[in-house]
């Protein structure tokens, strides 16, 4: 039995463009928000205000229709770290924090527009980096995901200057990014 690679059964790689990674980190970002305590009525209001609502994912609007549930809070908090990717390839922060702890979130604060305000400078001011520089950190990455999960599946220590968490929020916001296996959101796949 022969098995196919994905470009014989249609799957490819499309790279998404800077201004859907734009919309994908203000979505994010707002239905992190609501994971840190924002009205999920007023983020869902201010997502439809500026047409975004058309972006929510399913999980991300199971999680705005029942936004106590603690599990997802704590999933959708995580996500900082893949929205970190999502801006630094547009160019909205200057360079990727360390993988060896959460990243701060002040600079990500000052990077992107927060519900009431308007949206559209900040989508049409966004250019993708460099097909060369994501390829650099999508390998670190890539590695630093491998690193990790080499680690598990050999019952060795964890790399101690990778955080588990934070490399595989990253790796998923990369495998976005690149179009991996022309996943949606909700689907990406973290393969190593």
């Amino acid at each position: 039995m022969q098995i196919m690679d994905d470009e014989e059964i249609g799957v490819e790689d499309t790279p998404r463009e800077a201004e859907e990674i734009a919309r994908r980190a203000l979505v994010l970002s707002a239905v992190m928000s609501v994971a840190f305590g924002s009205p999920a009525d007023q983020i869902i209001s201010w997502l439809k205000t500026e047409n975004l609502w058309k972006e929510i994912t399913p999980n991300e609007l199971d999680f705005l229709n029942n936004p106590s549930n603690e599990r997802n809070k704590v999933r959708f908090s995580w996500k900082v770290e893949a929205l970190v990717a999502l801006l630094w390839s547009i160019n909205k922060v200057r360079k990727l924090p360390k993988l060896t702890s959460q990243c701060d979130t002040g600079p990500l604060k000052k990077a992107i527009v927060w519900p009431p305000e308007p949206t559209a400078v900040f989508i049409s001011s966004s250019k993708l980096r460099s097909e060369k520089e994501i390829s650099k950190e999508y390998e670190k990455i890539y590695q630093a995901h491998w690193a990790v999960r080499d680690a598990g599946l050999n019952n060795k220590k964890t790399p101690t200057k990778l955080v588990p968490g934070v490399v595989y929020e990253r790796h998923y916001g990369f495998n976005w990014i690149v179009g991996y296996g022309g996943q949606s959101w909700d689907d990406i796949s973290t393969d190593t």
